[in-house]
């Protein structure tokens, strides 16, 4: 019996065992992972090291820019100088220019009494035209009168062929 149960635990230790051995083999895995892992950070420290190299030419650059940036206010200034003397040129026409809207005012004053003339005229139209519509509308019951009439007498013909047929 004994034989038996250190036989059952011979097997389960072989299976731990072998289990074990897995677990070894996806240890070393990974530890290759890692190793590719460890290689990538050094080359991404390499790459950090040339963008820091290019960051300190872009900050002398960028000092270089400075400079001209200095130079190009200098000139800003001068150009706002002569900005000044064309403002006070401008207000000059814009004085010239409220003077024709002046005038241009009186004469929009003229044409709104010339567009009140129009509007009465219109207004004298728009009541001719409803009493246009008022004899169209007496014309219409005329002709509405006529047809009636027009039927009446197709129904006298009517009477008046059915008679003939008795006769």
């Amino acid at each position: 019996m004994l034989n038996i149960q250190v036989g059952m635990l011979n097997i389960q230790v072989g299976i731990l065992n072998f289990q074990v051995s897995i677990l070894n083999f996806q240890v070393s895995m990974l530890n290759i992972q890692v190793g590719n892992l460890n290689f990538q950070v050094s080359i991404l420290n390499f790459q950090a090291s040339m963008l820091n190299f290019q960051a300190s030419m872009l900050n002398f650059q960028v000092s270089m820019l400075n400079f001209q940036v200095g130079i190009l206010n200098f000139q800003v200034s001068i150009l706002n100088f002569q900005v000044s003397n064309l403002n006070f040129q401008a207000s000059i026409l814009n004085f010239q220019v409220s003077m024709f809207k002046l005038v241009f005012s009186i004469l929009n004053f003229q044409v709104s009494m010339l567009n009140i003339q129009v509007g009465n005229l219109n207004f004298q139209v728009s009541i001719l035209n409803f009493q246009v519509s008022i004899l169209n509308f007496q014309a219409s019951m005329l002709n509405f009168q006529v047809s009636m009439l027009n039927f009446q007498a197709s129904m006298l013909n009517f009477q008046v062929s059915m008679l003939n047929l008795v006769t």
